[in-house]
């Protein structure tokens, strides 16, 4: 951003991408005015996988059903995804679809899941002061609402959280329409005083 001359910038990330979103405003508080969080689970703890807080009880289990090798696998991560998956998914698509988006840097895929999960823990995740929108499929099986309350309590009162009704993780595709707007509305929000200081 630096290099295309952008000094202030709001990030948006959808799950794995709220990760990284998360974490740039975190690195770079002068530089991200605003961020939205869609279904990103960065308030999980590796404790979580064996309380029963996933579909999943550890991280060898999570890689499987993240990182799909057969058409099966696929299946199920979009049952876990989607309220209402598609009623038909033909093996030779979804052969077709890990051979071209997951075959790719399996073993990276699965170290990076290790990495994000073993000894993760919420005193760990730094405090964000950017105000900060939480989005979340009220039936989201991947990173459960549970999670979305944990971000907004972590946050305070610098946050907002809205929970989409029969979505769930793929609430940026089964409800688009709604996700955009509150999406919209939040980066249109007037800033606070200071924000406006800084941005005359």
């Amino acid at each position: 951003m630096d290099a295309i001359g952008v000094r202030r910038f709001s990030v948006v990330g959808v799950s794995y991408g709220g990760f990284v979103a998360y974490r740039m405003a975190a690195m770079y508080p002068e530089a991200v005015e605003r961020t939205v969080m869609v279904c990103a689970g960065v308030c999980l703890e590796e404790s979580d996988l064996s309380a029963g807080l996933f579909p999943v009880s550890d991280v060898r289990e999570a890689a499987e059903l993240l990182v799909p090798r057969r058409p099966a696998e696929v299946r199920r991560l979009v049952k876990l995804t989607f309220v209402r998956p598609p009623p038909v998914m033909p093996s030779c698509f979804l052969s077709d679809y890990i051979k071209v988006l997951g075959s790719d840097h399996i073993q990276e895929k699965t170290e990076l899941l290790q990495t994000l999960i073993n000894h993760r823990k919420l005193s760990d995740l730094p405090k964000i002061r950017q105000p900060t929108l939480i989005i979340w499929g009220e039936k989201d099986q991947v990173f459960p609402l549970e999670l979305a309350h944990r971000l907004q309590r972590h946050l305070g009162e610098n946050s907002r959280l809205v929970v989409v009704k029969n979505a769930g993780h793929a609430v940026n595709l089964e409800k688009g329409k709604e996700v955009c707007k509150n999406i919209i509305e939040h980066l249109q929000e007037p800033g606070s005083k200071d924000e406006e200081v800084e941005l005359q």
